[in-house]
């Protein structure tokens, strides 16, 4: 008992365990605004694409989609990975309510683990479709603008969330040690 006792001063949770960290605010900010604008330029298709009335509201959109035909056009794929993007803000709401709350920081570290995996999912479907949403750029020597429209950007939905991911992770593990050594 004195060993645990001494053990735990060593092991106390850290304040800055229990709240979001502002980085990771800013960033589930930024990320549900973007997954919002997105969601809805895809569900509402085709009057947002290019051509539609709407088409003016996401001028970037209609640009990307002569990259990634799943956003020019119909795909289900795209339609269902959107329904997600729009759950996915629901939590990241709700998180952001509670960033100062333990329950914000383990959902906040649920969510980007979801967003971080349906982004892989999205490379690896279209990977192993053989590119086909995105291979027309490289048929037409675009090589270029495949790389920085096609992929770069997308490559940030990778990057961030794993980044997230790997800190509040890191929160969760301390938090648990701590809470186990207080109670062994």
């Amino acid at each position: 008992m004195t060993q645990t006792a001494a053990a735990s001063p060593a092991l106390a949770v850290d304040p800055r365990d229990l709240r979001i960290p502002t980085w990771i605010v800013v960033w589930l900010t930024i990320s549900a605004v973007i997954q919002t604008y997105d969601a809805c330029y895809v569900l509402l298709g085709p009057l947002s694409h290019s051509g539609g009335p709407l088409a003016a509201f996401w001028p970037g959109h209609v640009f990307y989609g002569t990259f990634d035909h799943r956003y020019g056009q119909f795909d289900a794929f795209g339609s269902a990975q959107s329904w997600a993007n729009l759950i996915e803000v629901v939590f990241i709401v709700w998180a952001l309510f509670h960033a100062r709350r333990w329950s914000g920081v383990v959902v906040a570290l649920l969510v980007t683990v979801a967003t971080f995996w349906k982004t892989v999912i999205y490379f690896l479907v279209e990977a192993s479709s053989g590119l086909e949403m995105t291979r027309q750029s490289l048929e037409r020597g675009d090589l270029v603008g495949f790389l920085m429209v096609a992929v770069l950007p997308n490559l940030f939905w990778i990057v961030f969330p794993l980044a997230v991911v790997i800190v509040l992770g890191r929160q969760v593990y301390r938090v648990g040690r701590a809470a186990s050594v207080r109670t062994a």
